[in-house]
């Protein structure tokens, strides 16, 4: 039996070097976690550094299968740059493949909710061919004779990614310039490396604040070989992950992930194959361990030095915590607006100390419904002190930023900023402020002022953050 499974790896790998391109391009169950591994224009996507491990054993009572180790990062420069780089080594049969890449990114958006990556990469490929321990069907093939070989060439790739709310999709083209390594047999052409196209979409759909359903498809292909995947996911807080995929001509694929403290993650995927070679493979066994480290930005105070508290005022603007939304935060689809009756008391020009100030005071109070985006209506008496000080000053201009504490899926949470911000938003045009003097930006989670493993920490970093453009 030994000597059999010999036979078919020679037979898979003079396959391989002969002309078939079906693994040319790194094969893994786990792209979902780890979308940078086949896409140059996911570096930096998430704005935080990202690093993956992963090992792959495919086929796994057959010697010889191919055995695939592959190490990533990325990160985000500035806001719109990414940049990252990956290693891979990959085993199949008598054959090694070692490649080394580096990539950029730049990102755009549209209209605020359109996101757009372009991601380019370039490195270095290399291909070993050991025959030593292989068992030769004709002891003349140069293969053989021409004992353990080493040659290399570069590859090039190139990437977009499109996001929109929950939708997600990606196109990219691995080996772009097609190009073959130089290798010295004397009869055969060195190793050609041909274009591949990989294909994901997605779309994200929250079910309720802790758990998102991702139904998505992936492909990956080359001339007339393919590889088409079925995958519905389920996202249990950003903590536990788990779904099925089925791979079109192969099998099943099941996997589960856990995501500790949303910085150490850990992920297992096996793929069940149950046509072609499922009478004597074992199935593919994957593994991937991941870091995600997140900058947190330094808490800035909307408001300058020279606002004056009022007199009997206990307690001092400059010295309490501006950015608390005291109610905690959850899925907001419904909005409501009413409109005020504005009473001037004062047709006096305030400041811009007066204005900071007012927005100060709309910015601390401001709370919401429990699991919705209405306002409350005690927080009214400061949007409407705010509204009287835009009306009058009819030049400023203000922007709003949403953030949320870190419970529930990222997702979620972004969405829950982007909600609340427009109820803000919608309440100030609603009383007659210009929708254009009023600029909006949602965060989610990504930028904490505080600890969130603390209630305290969490209420602090549920805010609407309110601001003079300019300032």
């Amino acid at each position: 039996m030994k000597n059999t499974l010999k036979y078919i790896a020679t037979i898979i790998s003079v396959i391989v070097i002969t002309g078939s391109y079906a693994q040319q391009t790194r094969l893994t169950n786990l792209y979902g976690q780890n979308k940078y591994s086949f896409n140059p224009a996911y570096a930096g996507e998430s704005g935080c550094t990202e690093i993956y491990f992963s090992h792959m054993n495919q086929w796994t009572r057959v010697e010889g299968a191919p055995v695939t180790n592959y190490l990533s990062a990325n990160t985000r420069i500035g806001k719109s740059l990414g940049l990252g780089g990956n290693v891979l080594i990959d085993r199949l049969g008598m054959l090694q493949n070692v490649s080394a890449s580096g990539s950029v990114s730049y990102g755009i958006t549209i209209a605020k909710q359109h996101k757009i990556r372009l991601g380019v990469s370039g490195g270095y490929f290399q291909t070993r061919i050991d025959p030593t321990n292989a068992i030769a069907i004709d002891a003349n093939d140069v293969i053989v004779q021409g004992g353990i070989q080493s040659s290399s060439t570069y590859t090039t790739e190139a990437g977009i990614l499109y996001k929109f709310k929950g939708l997600e999709l990606s196109f990219a083209s691995q080996q772009l310039i097609e190009s073959r390594t130089n290798a010295a047999y004397p009869t055969l052409e060195g190793y050609g490396l041909k274009r591949h196209f990989v294909a994901y979409g997605g779309y994200e759909i929250i079910l309720n604040k802790r758990l998102s359903l991702t139904p998505s498809i992936f492909y990956k292909g080359i001339k007339n070989n393919s590889q088409l995947d079925f995958n519905l996911d389920l996202n249990y807080n950003d903590f536990i992950y788990g779904g099925l995929g089925y791979r079109m001509d192969v099998g099943l694929i099941g996997r589960i992930g856990i995501n500790i403290r949303k910085l150490f993650y850990i992920g297992y995927a096996y793929e069940v194959p149950m046509q072609n070679i499922a009478s004597y493979s074992g199935g593919s066994h994957e593994i991937t361990l991941g870091l995600k480290f997140c900058k947190k930005p330094k808490k800035e105070l909307p408001l300058e030095e020279n606002v004056v508290e009022e007199k009997n005022t206990a307690v001092d603007p400059i010295s309490r915590t501006v950015d608390t939304v005291t109610v905690v935060e959850r899925i907001v689809d419904t909005v409501l607006i009413e409109r005020i009756d504005t009473v001037f008391i004062d047709n006096s020009k305030p400041s811009n100390a007066e204005v900071k100030k007012a927005l100060f005071n709309a910015e601390d109070h401001l709370e919401f419904e429990n699991d919705k985006s209405i306002i409350l209506k005690k927080s009214y008496g400061d949007l409407e002190a705010l509204t009287n000080m835009l009306l009058i000053r009819e030049e400023l201009k203000i922007t709003l930023e949403g953030h949320t504490d870190s419970n529930g899926t990222e997702a979620y949470n972004m969405r829950l900023s982007e909600s609340r911000v427009k109820a803000v938003k919608k309440f100030l045009v609603a009383n007659g402020v210009g929708a254009s003097r009023i600029s909006t930006n949602y965060f989610g989670e990504s930028k904490p002022i505080a600890d969130n493993k603390t209630e305290e920490g969490r209420a602090k970093n549920r805010r609407v953050n309110m601001k003079v453009v300019g300032e």
